[in-house]
């Protein structure tokens, strides 16, 4: 396997399940109802479902990136979320997590790798960097997202 493909294979492991840390984005939320992934909590400005919706937004950003598009961030840097009223809403922003996820891989596996060190747009970091970076990325935020749901499971909030 070749540095795009482990890339590639850990942004699906993340999200999906068989990573290093024995936990993934797909089982952490598959028992979380609309009223947990909504709840706000005295630890963090966001809510899971927040959370959920910052990764989709920068699996995005990243895809794009990969095809030379410069993404203008707003200040709200994907955290802003319409408002989710229906499970089937939550269901939905799951999925379309879970449909970014295998783009962003797709997208890594049709990466240029004798383009990884170079920048991946004038000006930034490198191709590498921004790519492994993403898995560390949903790494952190899905550790969040754990500890958002152990919070709301143990209080009553």
């Amino acid at each position: 396997m070749n540095i795009k493909e482990l890339i590639a294979q850990h942004i699906l492991d993340v999200h999906e399940g068989d990573n290093w840390t024995e936990s993934n984005i797909k089982i952490a939320l598959a028992d979380v109802t609309l009223a947990e992934a909504i709840t706000k909590t005295p630890a963090s400005p966001n809510t899971i479902a927040m959370l959920l919706h910052h990764l989709t937004y920068w699996n995005r950003i990243m895809v794009e990136r990969i095809s030379g598009i410069k993404s203008i961030i707003p200040e709200t840097n994907g955290f802003e979320i319409n408002p989710l009223v229906t499970e089937e809403d939550w269901q939905q922003l799951k999925n379309d997590n879970m449909l970014s996820a295998h783009k962003l891989a797709s997208s890594i596996l049709n990466f240029d790798e004798s383009k990884l060190l170079q920048p991946i747009l004038p000006g930034y970091s490198s191709a590498y960097k921004n790519l492994q970076g993403s898995s560390e990325h949903i790494h952190y935020h899905l550790g969040q997202i754990i500890i958002l749901k152990n919070l709301i499971r143990s209080s009553k909030i």
